[in-house]
């Protein structure tokens, strides 16, 4: 089975389950309105209401400080354009239709930023460490999750796991499904370029120079599952079997939602 299929799988499982909490959480509200008139809040009430407000306030809370750390980087990327280059890659891959902002910096970056339209920022420090072909390699990696539109759908399944992390299937699905993209990207620019010797040279030389200076925001491209995507480069035409242990989390959240079903009917 290929990565799309299963990580498309993975991704509706983790939804079924939000939805199902969601659904269920519902029904306890609507109950507990009920029953104000009566004065018959039981404890059970009480439990899934701070579950409720943990949920809306770790939400509330990731979406404040996206907003501010999205404009608050872009601000200081745009403060910090190198003019030149940016107008050479953009006019170089000007059919790509995603802009590319290059930042001097001497630290390591390349990521993709914004949710409507993304862009592609690449530190000064990139340029001067790789040469034009690898550049190009982790260029076509960073437009891979523009075109596919990764961002919004990273924040919304980050938004899941803040929200609704106690469910022991959320994160083990959240990392499987940000390895996945991580490899899907890679195998993008691999195809792209017609040979996996360009973004193995990058990956190989990120292995070699260990802690390289980064940006707080820029550890994207250097920390995602750089074993996988090594294991990937030496077997291109095999699919990496990304390890996820499932079926404890799997058999766990099943369990949590009975008992939420059961505590919901008790009380009502």
């Amino acid at each position: 089975m290929s990565h799309i299929v299963k990580m498309k799988l993975m991704y509706v499982l983790m939804i079924f389950f939000v939805g199902m909490l969601i659904i269920q959480m519902g029904f306890v509200v609507t109950h507990q309105i009920r029953d104000i008139s009566s004065h018959n809040l039981a404890i059970t009430y009480i439990l899934f209401d701070l579950v409720l407000v943990y949920a809306l306030s770790r939400i509330i809370w990731r979406v404040a400080r996206q907003w501010y750390l999205s404009r608050h980087w872009l601000r200081i990327f745009r403060a910090e354009t190198q003019s030149k280059l940016t107008k050479e890659l953009n006019y170089k891959y000007r059919s790509w239709g995603t802009e590319i902002i290059v930042v001097q910096d001497d630290a390591f970056i390349a990521l993709t930023m914004g949710m409507l339209r993304p862009k592609i920022i690449i530190s000064t420090g990139v340029i001067r460490l790789f040469d034009e072909r690898e550049v190009q390699a982790i260029l076509l990696h960073e437009w891979f999750h523009c075109r596919n539109h990764d961002n919004p759908k990273l924040f919304l399944s980050t938004l899941l796991v803040d929200a609704f992390g106690y469910l022991p299937i959320i994160k083990p699905v959240f990392h499987y499904y940000k390895i996945c993209k991580e490899l899907l990207a890679d195998r993008f620019a691999i195809k792209q370029m017609g040979t996996e010797l360009h973004l193995g040279n990058v990956l190989m030389k990120l292995i070699k120079l260990g802690e390289i200076q980064r940006r707080e925001i820029a550890v994207h491209f250097t920390e995602s599952a750089i074993d996988y995507r090594i294991m990937q480069i030496l077997e291109p035409d095999k699919t990496v079997k990304v390890q996820i242990a499932l079926l404890r989390p799997l058999l766990l959240s099943c369990l949590f939602l009975i008992l939420m079903m059961i505590g919901g009917s008790g009380s009502s």
